[in-house]
Formats: C-alpha cells, structure tokens, sequence
C-alpha cells in the first residue's frame, strides 16, 4: 500500500510514524533503533511517500513495521 507520512513522533521506546492513505484514511507504526526492522525507516522523513506498506492489524490501523517500505519519487 502507499502512503504519505504524516507525523514522527519520539516516544519513550522508538519511534511513532503515522501514515495518510490516498483514500484520507490513516494508520500508524512503531519502529526505534533498538529493533532490526528500524534499519527500513531510517532516513525517512514527514512529507515522505512510501510503498509497500502492510496491515499488521487493520481494525487497529497498525502498520507492519516489518513492511518492505520504500521510498517514492513523485514527479
């Protein structure tokens, strides 16, 4: 799935990253350094379009944080 990302917030274990979707709805994930999948989201940023998001728990609105998430180019 892509999304935009829309807030990163510190929170006391990692990070929080929450996701706008091309259908306005939201989601969120939670990755710090402390865990292998942080090396995924290193280096992103608030305004950033992702891919390859996936649904760890959809009723949720959870993320994977596993998800193989990339960057986009938008031209």
């Amino acid at each position: 799935m892509k999304a935009q990302i829309t807030f990163i917030k510190s929170i006391q274990r990692g990070l929080l990253y929450t996701f706008k979707f091309e259908n306005g709805k939201t989601a969120h994930t939670y990755t710090g350094s402390q865990f292998r999948n942080f090396r995924l989201w290193e280096g992103l940023k608030k305004g950033d379009w992702v891919d390859g998001l996936r649904w760890e728990n959809e009723k949720e609105k959870l993320i994977s944080a596993d998800s193989p998430v990339r960057l986009l180019v938008l031209s």
